[in-house]
C-alpha cells in the first residue's frame, strides 16, 4: 500500500512542474521532483513526513511557546573576493538584515503589519513564533560568529545543473559542508546561474523528508544577491526570498497551481490543500503565478473558489500576498500554513526545535566573524603590553572602550607593542585594518 501511495505522490508530483519548468524564480519544486524520482528513500521520507504533520495537525495540537532555530550562513565566494563586502563575499551588515527580515516576517513584526498595502486578507494572517538565531557554538564545540566564509575557485553554482545544484554544499567540491543538519539550520549564499531556458533562481531548499545519508542536502541556499536587502544585494531583492525558501523547508508548499492542461496550460488548483501540502484550506485557489506588486488596488481572481473545498464561502481574490507566492510584495503567512510548518518542527525536524546548540539572538554577528587568520594579539588579558603578530601588512589600528570612545589609532602601523598600561582596567575593541580585511578583537585589560 506505502508503495502505491509513494508512486502516486511520483506521478502528482511529476505532472504538477511541468508547466513551471522555465520558472526559475524558486527551484525547490524541479530540485524536490529529481530527488524523488532518484532517490526512493527521499519519496519515502516524504510519505512519512507528511502522515506525521498530518496526524500532529488533526490531533488538533498548536505550539504554545516561540520556537528558537540555531542557524548557521556560509558565505561560499570566489577567491578573488577575499575582502569581506567585497563581490560575492557579502558584507556582515547584509547577513544582519536578512536575518531581522526574516525574523520580522516569522514573527508578525514585519514593516506591513498591522496595516499592510491591502487588508483582503487581514483575518487569515497568523503569527509563526519563530525566532532564528545564529549558532555561538560549531559542530565541535568551539565559539562561532554563527557564519563561514569560504573562498573557491568555482566561479558559480548551476541551479540547472543535478550535481552543481548541491556543490555548494560539499567541501571537497569547492563549497562548504553542512553542519549537523538536525541540529544547525544551514543557509548556503553562493553566486547561482541558470544554464537551461533561462529565467533566475534566488534560492531553494528541500521538503522535509531527506534520509539520514544524504541529509547534508538540507537546508537553504539562496543567491548573495537577494540575501538581504543592504549591502551587494539586488536593488530588487526584498529580503524575503530566506523567508520563502524556510516555508518550503517546513513543509510548505507554493500556492499558485503547478499543473498544466494537456496543451501544457496553466490551470486552475488549489495547490497546498491536498495530502502532499498538508491541507492547507485557507489559502484560495489559484491559476498560475503573479510576478507582480500586490496593493490596494490589486483585484487578481483566476479561479472561483466556490469550486474547491476550503475555508472560503464565497469567490475570493487570490492571495497574491502570501510569502509562498511570486508577487513581488509579500508580507503573511496563514494560520493552516503555520499549522504545518509547526507539525513539521514537531515530527520530521523535531531535533531542530530541541536542539541543544547555544545561540546569538540579538540580531549581530560576533566578533569572532572578523577574526583573520594569520593575526595573533596576545597576551589577552593583557596587564598593559599588548603584542600584535601579523602576516599581513597592518593599514590601520584603533582601540576603543566598550562606550564606543576611541583610545588609540594608528595608521601605517609597523610596530608590534602597544602600551594600553595608562587605561583604566576593563573591555576594549582592537580594530585592525589590512589589504585582506578587518580583524576585531575583544581585549581585557587588568592591571
Amino acid at each position: 500500500m506505502r508503495t502505491k501511495l509513494i508512486l502516486t505522490l511520483l506521478i502528482i508530483f511529476s505532472f504538477q512542474i511541468s508547466a513551471q519548468e522555465n520558472i526559475k524564480k524558486c527551484m525547490t519544486t524541479p530540485l524536490v521532483e529529481y530527488e524523488l524520482l532518484t532517490n526512493p528513500d527521499y519519496a519515502k521520507g516524504r510519505v512519512n513526513s507528511i502522515a506525521e504533520n498530518v496526524a500532529w495537525i488533526k490531533a488538533n495540537n498548536t505550539e504554545k511557546t516561540t520556537i528558537t532555530i540555531p542557524v548557521v550562513v556560509h558565505i561560499i565566494h570566489k577567491n578573488t573576493h577575499a575582502n569581506i563586502g567585497s563581490g560575492t563575499n557579502i558584507p556582515t551588515i547584509q547577513i544582519e538584515d536578512a536575518l531581522k527580515i526574516l525574523n520580522e516576517d516569522y514573527s508578525k513584526t514585519n514593516p506591513e503589519f498591522p496595516n499592510p498595502p491591502r487588508n483582503t486578507f487581514l483575518n487569515y494572517w497568523g503569527n509563526p513564533d519563530m525566532k532564528f538565531c545564529l549558532a555561538t557554538t560549531d559542530p565541535d564545540g568551539n565559539p562561532t560568529s554563527g557564519v563561514t566564509r569560504t573562498s573557491t575557485a568555482q566561479a558559480n553554482w548551476d541551479a540547472d545543473d543535478s550535481f552543481e545544484s548541491n556543490a555548494m554544499k560539499k567541501t571537497v567540491n569547492g563549497g562548504k559542508d553542512a553542519w549537523n543538519p538536525s541540529k544547525y539550520l544551514n543557509i548556503w549564499v553562493c553566486d547561482l546561474t541558470n544554464s537551461q531556458g533561462g529565467g533566475m533562481t534566488l534560492g531553494y531548499a528541500y521538503l522535509p523528508g531527506l534520509p539520514s545519508w544524504n541529509a547534508w542536502k538540507d537546508g537553504l541556499v539562496v543567491d548573495y544577491r537577494y540575501f538581504g536587502t543592504v549591502g551587494i544585494a539586488a536593488p530588487s531583492s526584498d529580503g524575503r526570498t530566506a523567508t520563502h525558501e524556510i516555508g518550503h523547508y517546513l513543509g510548505l508548499m507554493h500556492t499558485f497551481c503547478e499543473e498544466s492542461d494537456a496543451q501544457g496550460n496553466p490551470i486552475c488548483c488549489d495547490n497546498d490543500n491536498n495530502n502532499w501540502g498538508g491541507y492547507v484550506d485557507d489559502t484560495p485557489a489559484t491559476k498560475d503565478i503573479y510576478w507582480w506588486s500586490v496593493n490596494s488596488s490589486t483585484n487578481n481572481n483566476t479561479c472561483n473558489d466556490l469550486s474547491y473545498s476550503n475555508i472560503f464561502t464565497t469567490d475570493v481574490l487570490d492571495m497574491d500576498e502570501n510569502y509562498m507566492s511570486y508577487a513581488s510584495t509579500t508580507w503573511m503567512f496563514t494560520n493552516d500554513q503555520i499549522n504545518v510548518m509547526n507539525a513539521t518542527l514537531n515530527g520530521y525536524r523535531s531535533s531542530l526545535k530541541n536542539s541543544t546548540v547555544s545561540m546569538n539572538c540579538d540580531g549581530t554577528v560576533g566578533i569572532n566573524e572578523y577574526q583573520l587568520e594569520n593575526m595573533n594579539i596576545y597576551p589577552n588579558p593583557t596587564l598593559g603590553k599588548l603584542h600584535i603578530d601579523s602576516q599581513e601588512k597592518i593599514n590601520t589600528i584603533s582601540i576603543s572602550n566598550i562606550i564606543g570612545k576611541q583610545v588609540f589609532f594608528a595608521e601605517g602601523f609597523n610596530k608590534n607593542t602597544i602600551d594600553l598600561s595608562s587605561l583604566e582596567n576593563g573591555i576594549y575593541f582592537i580594530n585592525i585594518s589590512t589589504d585582506k580585511g578587518m580583524h576585531i578583537e575583544k581585549i581585557i585589560l587588568t592591571k
